[in-house]
């Protein structure tokens, strides 16, 4: 197995188990990685669980803002990446959050720098939505008094409510009620008989 195949094998561990409940000994044997390689190749469990949040983000959290990722996107790309979430979130097997949000309340309060990691995600997710509503205040969706600050705000707060949800026992019904609320609060200020254009 090849080194990138077994950081993502860490990843995987980290996600299902968190980082404080992973083990050494648990990567080992689920990764293939030997201790030595750990220690010489990362310097730390820690710095093994960077790496990993760091692919998370380039190869998992890419597909989940794609949505966003257009210059020209707007408030119907906002409605796809909300609802493109709770799809992933109640998939079979997978009602374990995002591994990213998971870490911003878990571990980035005690770790400051994987608290970096974290930020780093928080504002480029940030800067999507709000260009995004800068976008649909443009093609006239939002009012143009909307404070595009305040939704985008608004909007990483529901992401990260959203994700903390996914990993409860709540019912799917109230994930997918949860993202009817948050795209009707963001959008609710539009100007009159305006539509997000759908893709």
């Amino acid at each position: 197995m090849q080194g990138d195949e077994r950081l993502g094998q860490a990843m995987e561990v980290f996600w299902e188990r968190g980082y404080y409940d992973t083990s050494i000994d648990e990567l080992m044997e689920r990764t293939g990685f030997h201790r030595a390689e750990v220690y010489g190749r990362f310097g730390s469990k820690q710095r093994l669980f960077e790496a990993a949040l760091r692919q998370y983000r380039e190869n998992v959290i890419r597909a989940f803002v794609e949505p966003l990722a257009r210059p020209d996107a707007s408030l119907a790309d906002v409605e796809r990446f909300f609802h493109g979430i709770c799809d992933r979130a109640t998939a079979p097997k997978r009602r374990r959050g995002c591994l990213m949000v998971n870490t911003a309340s878990e571990v980035s309060p005690h770790i400051p720098s994987v608290a970096a990691i974290v930020t780093s995600f928080l504002e480029e997710l940030r800067g999507l939505l709000r260009r995004a509503c800068v976008n649909a205040r443009k093609r006239g969706e939002l009012r143009p008094d909307v404070d595009v600050d305040r939704v985008a705000d608004y909007l990483v707060g529901a992401v990260l409510g959203l994700w903390g949800l996914a990993r409860s026992p709540a019912p799917e019904t109230m994930l997918r009620h949860y993202v009817d609320g948050v795209l009707a609060s963001a959008s609710g200020p539009r100007r009159r008989g305006s539509r997000p254009r759908r893709r």
